[in-house]
C-alpha cells in the first residue's frame, strides 16, 4: 500500500515537471469540469476519466466525431495535450509512451497517433484540433407511463486538423437553406451578371 501511494506520488510529480516544459496547449481550458453521466461503468473515481478516454480513443480512430457539447469540450483538451506530447517529446519519451497506452488501449492506433497524426503537426502551433457547434437536437430519453420523455442536447464536433473529411464550415456554407442567404447569394450572382454585361459592353464600343 506504502509503495503504491509511493509510486502514484512519485508519476504525479513526474507528469507536472512534463507539462511545465511543454507549450500551452492553444485551447481553453474549462475551468468547471462539464458534468459527464458514466452509466454503463463501474462507479469509481475513474469513471469519468474512463469516459473521456474512450472518447479520445474514438477522436484518433475517427478524426471527427458529433458528441454531445458538454463531452467535446471537455475531451478536448486531452486529444490536444496527446497530440502535443507525440509532437514535442516523440515516441521514445517514456512518459509520452506511457500516456499513449492509457489514453489509446487500442495499440494500433498509438502507431497511427506517431505515423499519421503527429507528422501533420511537426511544423504547426496549436491547436491541433476544431470544435463545431451543432443545432441543439431532441433526443428520447426513456417511456414512462407509456409517455415519451424528451430532451433537448446541445451537439458539438470535435475533429482533428488535417483529417480527410470535406471541412464543415464550406459543407455548412454550400447547404444553407436560410432565406436571407438564399436572397443574398441571388442578388451577389445578378450583380456580378451585370457588371460582366457591362464590361463586355464596354470592350465593344471600343
Amino acid at each position: 500500500m506504502l509503495f503504491s501511494k509511493i509510486y502514484i506520488s512519485l508519476t504525479e510529480m513526474s507528469a507536472h515537471r512534463v507539462a511545465a516544459s511543454l507549450p500551452r496547449i492553444g485551447v481553453t481550458i474549462g475551468h468547471t469540469p462539464q458534468k459527464l453521466k458514466t452509466g454503463g461503468i463501474e462507479p469509481s473515481r475513474r469513471a469519468r476519466l474512463e469516459v473521456l478516454r474512450r472518447i479520445v480513443t474514438r477522436t484518433v480512430r475517427e478524426e471527427r466525431v458529433e458528441l454531445k457539447w458538454n463531452r467535446a469540450v471537455e475531451a478536448r483538451p486531452y486529444v490536444e495535450r496527446l497530440i502535443q506530447l507525440g509532437v514535442e517529446r516523440g515516441p521514445l519519451d517514456e512518459y509520452t509512451a506511457e500516456m499513449m497506452e492509457w489514453w489509446l488501449p487500442e495499440k494500433d492506433l498509438i502507431t497511427k497517433m506517431h505515423e499519421v497524426i503527429v507528422p501533420r503537426f511537426q511544423n504547426r502551433d496549436s491547436p491541433f484540433t476544431s470544435l463545431f457547434r451543432l443545432p441543439p437536437q431532441r433526443l428520447q430519453q426513456f417511456i414512462q407511463n407509456k409517455r415519451e420523455v424528451w430532451k433537448r442536447y446541445d451537439i458539438g464536433v470535435l475533429e482533428i486538423d488535417g483529417n480527410p473529411f470535406p471541412a464543415i464550415q464550406a459543407a455548412h456554407q454550400e447547404q444553407s437553406d436560410s432565406i436571407l442567404d438564399v436572397l443574398l447569394a441571388d442578388a451577389l450572382r445578378n450583380h456580378q451578371i451585370t457588371l460582366q454585361e457591362k464590361l463586355e459592353a464596354s470592350t465593344e464600343s471600343k
